[in-house]
């Protein structure tokens, strides 16, 4: 090498120091040694623990090799392959696993919390609607947009769906105070729910900008969620909630449970569908058959109609049958009118009958064929055009059905009898068969849907033979003589049937859905003082002028008319904030009901003061009325010489002009 090198110009010592190098004793280094050196970085490759040692190793293979790989290595050189990426595929997946039960138990306590704050199933429910809707608005937006969920934008999600959830229990408070006084503080709540998706777009969002693709995914999920958020919240939800309860008890209908809503669709589906096979098949059968043939048509019909009535569980019925009478004897029967269901409760008294209809029931899509053909008659036609077709009926030994009021009531008063069932029964020389029909203008009133809890009772009445002249000599006299016997009776009936807790149920509904504060003391004044309110009941006239001077959320003009409707309640209450949940309840505007500011706003003449306001004093009234009565004043006497105490009681004091 060295004469090699002094060819090419190469000091004879040039290589002294190589040589040194090469005949130079060497020793083996250890690995602690090697571990001197972090360059080298030994303590990722080599291991030891108490004398084991683990040598490792990193081998790049081909995706498609790499199973083959691992097993080959795991079988033929006693080693042990580690997948890395199979490894932070199964950590992912235990993370996500548990992330997302510790979502399940998040829900779990945002559902009990929410319950918890309402108290009311419906109103979690509705506050949970625009949470869950939220999230498939933001699902369905990242599927189109290609954006998948990672574990940082599911942690981004899941703050969405807070703040969601916060805006829509106060959402719900809102709605819930403008159904409970009528103000809407709407604007308010909304105006606050903008400026925290502002602030909070603003702290997330500008992550948008990021680089990072991590980040940038991250805002914008954020911006997705919460503008689904603020539009879901803003605008679908009040709507819902008007929709559903609001706008309800404006039109002058009774707020509802989800329960009563579907047993009600359920009730009116079983109706509509047996209806339309009734009046598809029987209507053929109807039209060939005669006799007992037709008589069992009709009993099946009945036995249907009545069957609609029993498939509501949470409604009772009862027929309070007459052992005077069987129907064998054909007869006009009339009847109070409330509902619609009246026609299927007079079902379970009597099936061989033929009912005078509205034209809407005679054309029905449901029922109209089978109408036709089991002989029902229109009234619109006039009575004198069909004389001939009913007495065809007649002398087969069907009774004729007439509502005398001619429409339906909205209260359970009987209204002013028409003429035309009495002139049929002086035409045809029939017996008149009244039946009161009770519960109905509760359990289904005029102008709802919906099937309400309650009960309903048939009652037949006694037959008034043709020849009796205690109810006239001819159709128009005893079409008053008749209304008023019949008022009679079916007083007797609510006497007999409605006791201090009949209307109950009527009254705690029509506060349903208003805030804690008023529904409460509503509930407990009524379970405190139901038998107070039913023993004065009877010392008010059913159509008396009522001044009542008030300290209530107008629970008491609640029940005075809707156990009596005739009477007119005038009602002072000096609390503002109770006057205007009083005069928000739906019930005010199918009954008799005016909120008044003084004395001087009553435009009728008061036949009964009623006070129970402890702290209102007598002094202030400037005309006493006939009658005075005093509601739970223990400490107050009322001393005039002109009044005379008519009744004393632990809490009530009655007290009438002399």
């Amino acid at each position: 090498m060295v004469n090699n090198g002094n060819k090419f110009g190469f000091n004879a010592s040039a290589f002294d120091q190589f040589n040194e190098n090469l005949n130079k004793e060497y020793n083996t280094l250890s690995l602690k040694d090697y571990s001197t050196i972090k360059a080298f970085q030994i303590s990722e490759f080599l291991s030891n623990e108490k004398g084991f040692y683990t040598v490792s190793n990193v081998v790049k293979v081909d995706e498609k090799n790499r199973d083959a790989f691992i097993k080959d290595v795991e079988k033929s050189h006693e080693a042990l392959a580690i997948d890395r990426q199979q490894m932070n595929e199964n950590f992912l997946g235990l993370l996500k696993r548990d992330f997302n039960t510790l979502i399940n138990y998040s829900l779990l306590a945002i559902v009990l919390t929410i319950i918890v704050f309402f108290r009311n199933f419906e109103l979690s429910l509705l506050t949970m609607f625009p949470i869950v809707l939220t999230g498939v608005v933001t699902a369905g937006i990242l599927y189109f947009l290609g954006l998948e969920l990672n574990i940082f934008s599911t942690v981004v999600c899941t703050l969405v769906f807070g703040v969601g959830d916060d805006f829509s229990i106060f959402l719900t408070k809102a709605m819930q105070k403008e159904h409970t006084n009528g103000k809407n503080e709407l604007p308010t709540y909304r105006t606050s729910i903008i400026l925290a998706v502002f602030t909070t777009i603003l702290s997330i969002g500008s992550l948008i900008f990021a680089k990072h693709p991590a980040l940038h995914s991250l805002a914008l999920v954020a911006l997705i969620g919460m503008f689904s958020v603020i539009v879901i919240t803003s605008t679908l939800y009040p709507f819902w909630f008007r929709f559903l309860i609001t706008n309800r008890s404006k039109k002058g209908l009774s707020p509802i449970t989800l329960r009563l809503f579907l047993n009600s669709v359920i009730s009116f589906l079983y109706y509509g569908l047996g209806g339309l096979i009734f009046s598809a098949i029987g209507s053929i059968f109807v039209k060939r058959s005669k006799g007992k043939t037709l008589d069992l048509i009709k009993l099946i019909l009945a036995k249907f109609l009545t069957s609609v009535l029993y498939s509501n569980p949470f409604v009772k019925k009862r027929v309070i049958k007459n052992p005077n009478e069987d129907f064998s004897k054909p007869a006009v029967i009339i009847a109070n009118h409330t509902s619609f269901l009246d026609t299927l409760a007079l079902a379970m008294s009597n099936h061989k009958i033929i009912y005078l209809v509205n034209d809407w029931v005679y054309h029905s899509p449901v029922f109209g064929k089978l109408v036709r053909a089991l002989g029902f008659y229109p009234v619109s036609q006039g009575i004198e055009n069909g004389m001939e077709q009913l007495k065809e009926k007649i002398e087969q030994g069907y009774s004729l059905v007439v509502f005398p009021e001619s429409e339906r009531s909205y209260t359970n008063d009987v209204k002013r009898f028409h003429k035309g069932a009495f002139y049929l029964a002086e035409q045809f020389s029939l017996d008149i068969v009244p039946i009161y029909i009770h519960g109905n203008s509760e359990v289904q009133p005029k102008g709802d849907f919906i099937i309400y809890d309650g009960s309903i009772t048939v009652k037949v009445g006694d037959r008034i033979n043709k020849d009796d002249l205690n109810f006239g000599k001819d159709y128009s006299e005893r079409t008053k003589k008749i209304n008023a016997y019949f008022r009679e009776e079916f007083a007797k009936l609510r006497n007999e049937i409605e006791d201090e807790n009949y209307f109950k149920k009527k009254l705690f509904l029509s506060y349903l859905y208003k805030e804690n504060e008023v529904v409460k003391p509503v509930k407990d004044d009524f379970n405190k003082n139901k038998s107070v309110y039913f023993e004065l009941n009877k010392h008010i006239p059913s159509d008396a002028t009522i001044f009542h001077i008030a300290d209530d959320f107008g629970q008491k003009d609640i029940l005075l008319t809707l156990q009596q409707a005739g009477r007119r309640v005038f009602s002072l209450i000096n609390e503002k904030e109770k006057k205007l949940v009083a005069k928000n309840n739906y019930l005010v505007q199918k009954r008799k009901i005016f909120y008044i500011d003084n004395q001087i706003q009553i435009n009728k003449k008061v036949d009964v003061l009623l006070i129970s306001d402890d702290n209102f004093n007598l002094n202030d009234i400037k005309d006493f009325p006939e009658t005075i009565i005093l509601l739970n004043r223990k400490n107050q006497i009322f001393e005039n010489p002109n009044y005379k105490e008519v009744l004393i009681s632990e809490s009530i004091k009655i007290f009438r002009h002399e």
